[in-house]
């Protein structure tokens, strides 16, 4: 295991190296001058320049990528162009505020998603079945943020049980939950349903049936640990894209987190907090990815590392 991590850890940081040359690459390709934006549209060509150089942007592409890689293991992300202060203090003070909205989502995912896979794989071909699966198939289609203002609508300024967005406790992650939730939660469902179909074949799922093994015991203790290690694959990869920052959830409830940071980067061509975030974004899937790797030989003891 020690030596498979090692492994992992090394093919990780060859990863984000990669992305982080492609997010260089396609940001600079942007035709939209940062150091015009900065300037203001009314700005003489001089001062345009002198940002310009300020910035480094008058360097060679590969010069300003070393110089910002050497940053970057100093644990520096740059300056922000547009507000002047840390990109790491940026990302930092969102980032609080995203992991609750993350998890929340996440969390609301497993509750809605994993019972309703348990449920339609138990009772598979039947009516209840097929009415589920149609509702998760119409969850899959709905558009997060057209769901979400929905929704604030109805519970939001109708009903008004809950406040109309805004970053806060609990209360104010309700919602957003249960919006992510709703659409998350039919991949969990057809996922596990899936799954846990095709282990119920098995050989060794009949012999434990024929040994009179109740059928709780049978899809709880056999059926089920068997299906999740798809369910573990998706739910990593999910929770680290969730954890950079769930843009449309952020901008429909007005959430202050990564998800707005990176909206608003994006529009005033942010190039520092752009590259930050993108970055954060890696980080977050590839060590989600080793995290359920590392989990597979706890939940499956037949998976071994050589």
């Amino acid at each position: 295991m020690g030596a498979y991590i090692i492994r992992r850890i090394g093919q990780a940081i060859i990863v984000l190296i990669g992305i982080s040359i492609i997010a260089f690459l396609l940001l600079y390709a942007v035709p939209a001058d940062p150091a015009r934006i900065i300037a203001g549209p009314h700005a003489t060509p001089d001062v345009v320049n002198q940002i310009r150089i300020n910035l480094g942007l008058n360097l060679p592409i590969w010069e300003q990528y070393l110089k910002y890689m050497g940053n970057l293991l100093h644990g520096n992300l740059g300056t922000s162009y547009i507000f002047h202060t840390s990109v790491m203090s940026q990302i930092s003070s969102r980032m609080g505020p995203t992991a609750e909205l993350a998890l929340g989502c996440w969390i609301m995912e497993l509750i809605i998603g994993i019972p309703l896979g348990i449920y339609t794989a138990r009772h598979a071909n039947k009516v209840r079945d097929v009415v589920i699966s149609a509702l998760a198939l119409i969850g899959i289609s709905l558009p997060v943020y057209w769901l979400g203002l929905l929704l604030l609508f109805a519970f939001g300024f109708k009903i008004q049980i809950f406040p109309l967005g805004g970053t806060g406790g609990i209360y104010y992650l309700i919602l957003p939950s249960i919006t992510y939730g709703i659409t998350g939660a039919a991949y969990y469902m057809r996922l596990l349903k899936s799954t846990m179909l095709d282990v119920m074949n098995q050989d060794y799922v009949r012999t434990a049936r024929a040994k009179g093994a109740s059928e709780r015991r049978v899809i709880y203790r056999h059926v089920l640990r068997n299906a999740l290690i798809p369910v573990i694959t998706f739910a990593g990869i999910d929770i680290g894209t969730l954890l950079a920052g769930v843009v449309l959830i952020e901008e429909t409830f007005n959430w202050n987190g990564m998800g707005m940071l990176a909206y608003q980067a994006i529009g005033n061509q942010d190039i520092p907090v752009i590259m930050g975030t993108v970055l954060l974004l890696a980080v977050f899937v590839v060590l989600f990815n080793l995290i359920v790797d590392i989990v597979y030989g706890f939940v499956d003891p037949r998976i071994r590392y050589d």
